[in-house]
C-alpha cells in the first residue's frame, strides 16, 4: 500500500464517523428517516474509493492529495447542509404508522392529563386503528390523535376512568357549539380533560367515546 493513501483513508474514516453520529442524533426521533439518512454515507464511500485507488498506486501523490482535499471540503459542506434539511424533515414529518405510537406517546407523556388518560401503547384488541402525530416545530403546533374500535367491556372501563378525570362530560356537539369549535359532525360523548387558551395559542386534551360503534378517540394538541 502506498503511504500517501493514509490521507484519504483517514478522511474516509472521519466521514464514516460523521455518518454514525448523524444516525445516533436522529434515531431518537418519533419516526427516523432512515432512507434519507443513508445518503450521508456517500462521502465515506467517495473518499474510500480514492483511498483504494491511491493504495493500489492508480493515483499519484499530487492527485490523491488534491482529490481528497477537494472532496473533503465539498462533501463536508454538502453534509452539513443535508443534515440541516434532515432536521427540518424530521421535525415536520407527520407520523401515521402505528409502529411509532409509543415513541410519539413518549414525546407528550409528561403532560399529566395525557399520561393519566391515554394508553401507553395501542391495545392488542384494538381494531380499525387510526393514528397521527405532528411534532411541534418552533412556534408550530403539536397534534397527537389515536382512534380505534374495541369491545363494549373495554369502552365501559374507559368511561369509568374518564368520568373521574374529566373536567366536563357530555355531548361533543354541545361542547363544540358552546365553545365555538367545529364538531366535524361527530356524535359522541366528550370527556374534556383540559383546555387552556384561545384560537391563537393554547392547549387542549379530550377523549371521545362513540358507544354505538364502540369507538374511542384520544386527542391532544398544543398550538
Amino acid at each position: 500500500m502506498k503511504k500517501y493513501a493514509i490521507y484519504p483513508i483517514i478522511m474516509s474514516a472521519l466521514a464514516l464517523l460523521g455518518f454514525v453520529a448523524v444516525l445516533i442524533l436522529f434515531e431518537g426521533a418519533v419516526e427516523p428517516l432512515w432512507g434519507r439518512m443513508m445518503l450521508l454515507i456517500i462521502p465515506a464511500l467517495f473518499l474510500g474509493t480514492v483511498a483504494i485507488f491511491a493504495a493500489k498506486g492508480k493515483l499519484g501523490v499530487a492527485s490523491t492529495t488534491a482529490l481528497t482535499t477537494v472532496l473533503s471540503v465539498v462533501l463536508l459542506l454538502a453534509s452539513i447542509f443535508y443534515t440541516f434539511l434532515l432536521s427540518v424533515w424530521t421535525s415536520t414529518t407527520v407520523t401515521t404508522d402505528v409502529r411509532y405510537y409509543s415513541r410519539a406517546y413518549g414525546q407528550i407523556d409528561d403532560v399529566k392529563y395525557v399520561r393519566n388518560s391515554f394508553p401507553k401503547s395501542i391495545p392488542s384488541d384494538a381494531k380499525d386503528v387510526k393514528f397521527s402525530y405532528s411534532p411541534q416545530l418552533l412556534q408550530g403546533g403539536e397534534v397527537f390523535e389515536l382512534s380505534y374500535t374495541t369491545t363494549a367491556d373495554k369502552i365501559a372501563e374507559w368511561k369509568a376512568k374518564l368520568e373521574y378525570r374529566a373536567t366536563w362530560v357530555g355531548s361533543n356537539e354541545k361542547w363544540c357549539n358552546e365553545n365555538g369549535w367545529s364538531s366535524d359532525g361527530i356524535d359522541a360523548t366528550r370527556y374534556q380533560l383540559y383546555l387552556n387558551g384561545g384560537f391563537n395559542h393554547g392547549e387542549i386534551c379530550y377523549v371521545l367515546i362513540d358507544e354505538a360503534a364502540n369507538r374511542i378517540t384520544f386527542y391532544y394538541s398544543v398550538w
